[in-house]
């Protein structure tokens, strides 16, 4: 990818049909964040992910205009084939793929009329500048008659009988879902999964009680309610950046869903004991089990570069662990000795995430499904090498994927006769295993699997 984010190959070819003829338009109010939106809308279809698109193209904007930008990202990614759909119904040719970006200016905008409160004169006005700024200037004609006439016509979606196109889900994975849960099971998933998702926290008990960082927060005039399900989480009534957040910089608190912090519970921590964490970064997972008891921690994952998110989490927190960046799907002899609790957090799918990372529609593929199963059972198998006799190891993903959770379940048990399912409480009741879909209790998808070495 250029690094300039403004300059992408082709946009000065002639266009293959007849332009507008103008001067060089005036660059809008809001026509850079619009072309940052387009871009990064784009990057995703080649490819790329969030993670490394927003900050390339956001860079040089202002933190009000990068909220913009990933609002508009977001929300058309949320809805990417819907919004397709209702711009080809209004262009009079296709578009070539080479200049894609100019109907990725379309959507955006189609989306920001129809979800957000953006007047949408200023939407058409800041999306026609943005074309210059695309390179794509033979372009601004068709993009301001384009959008004019979906204002002209109703400003209406073109809504599809296909679920994949109204749901704006890959073929693949929804008919992997209906296979996993039925049709209307799907439908609910689907649509749970293209919401905007909640903000919650954990608060670090071992400095502040929960209903302590409560009364702080009505301090800051910060709506907010404690969770029943999990005693150290809060639930914001409206997302506020962390700056906001009362001492956040001094670890009284982390930005964590709730299906991510039932996982740790379960490990049964109990004070002087050697826990792993096979999977750490970017580390939350980890900080909780510290704050849950006073261990020993060896946190693990794949490389310097990702345990550097894991050691920034811990810093903040104050918190002290060993860091290892190893491979735990290969060699595992550097991890010495044997611990009393085993965390894996397994590599996965994401597909129970998809509301906070809605490029996992558009960038995970049928085919990784099958490699991240083999990577998961490699993981488990070498975690559970390092679990001493009547130790406890959880198993957790953030996919809703029964190859990546029950039925790995069920191969991992068949390969370790030494090894069983230790029941939990969730939501009250005594399980082996949990699914937990998108919504449920405004949480995020997850798998919970708790095993005792016997």
């Amino acid at each position: 990818m250029a690094d300039n984010p403004y300059a992408k190959k082709g946009f000065n070819k002639k266009p293959f049909f007849k332009k507008h003829k103008s001067n060089k338009p005036s660059i809008a109010q809001g026509s850079a964040s619009r072309a940052a939106a387009a871009f990064c809308v784009n990057a995703i279809e080649e490819g790329k992910s969030l993670t490394e698109a927003l900050p390339l193209y956001t860079k040089d904007l202002d933190d009000r205009d990068r909220a913009l930008v990933q609002e508009i990202v977001y929300g058309t990614l949320r809805h990417r084939r819907l919004l397709a759909t209702t711009a080809n119904a209004l262009l009079d040719h296709s578009i070539n793929q080479r200049f894609n970006v100019a109907r990725d200016l379309i959507i955006c905008a189609i989306y920001q009329i129809l979800y957000t409160r953006a007047p949408a004169h200023a939407v058409v006005s800041a999306t026609v500048g943005a074309c210059d700024l695309c390179k794509c200037r033979n372009f601004t004609g068709m993009v301001n008659a384009v959008l004019r006439r979906f204002l002209r016509e109703g400003a209406h979606l073109t809504h599809s009988s296909d679920p994949c196109v109204e749901f704006s889900f890959p073929k693949w994975l929804y008919e992997e879902l209906v296979n996993n849960y039925g049709e209307e099971k799907t439908l609910e998933i689907m649509k749970n999964s293209n919401e905007h998702a909640p903000m919650f926290l954990r608060v670090e008990n071992s400095k502040i009680s929960t209903v302590d960082y409560l009364k702080l927060l009505e301090e800051h005039e910060i709506s907010a309610s404690i969770v029943e399900e999990s005693p150290c989480t809060i639930l914001l009534e409206e997302p506020v950046s962390v700056d906001r957040l009362p001492h956040f910089q001094q670890g009284y608190v982390s930005v964590q869903d709730l299906a991510a912090q039932l996982a740790s519970p379960l490990l049964n921590l109990e004070d002087g004991q050697k826990v792993l964490d096979t999977c750490a970064a970017p580390g939350g997972k980890s900080a909780h089990i510290k704050d849950l008891a006073k261990v020993t921690l060896t946190s693990c994952d794949i490389d310097e570069k990702r345990l550097e998110s894991t050691e920034k989490t811990f810093k903040r927190l104050g918190i002290e662990a060993n860091l290892v960046a190893i491979d735990f799907s290969q060699d595992v002899s550097k991890i010495e000795g044997d611990f009393d609790r085993v965390l894996v957090d397994a590599p996965c799918s994401g597909t129970g995430v998809i509301r906070r990372h809605p490029d996992i529609k558009w960038l995970r593929r049928q085919k990784d499904i099958e490699t991240l199963v083999n990577t998961q059972a490699l993981i488990l198998d070498n975690a559970f090498s390092k679990l001493k006799q009547g130790g406890i190891l959880v198993f957790t993903t953030c996919s809703i994927l029964k190859r990546e959770n029950i039925e790995q379940v069920e191969k991992f048990l068949a390969r370790h006769s030494d090894a069983k399912l230790l029941p939990f409480k969730m939501n009250g009741t005594e399980v082996e295993t949990y699914q937990r879909l998108p919504g449920e209790n405004n949480s995020d998808g997850f798998f919970y699997a708790r095993f005792v070495k016997e």
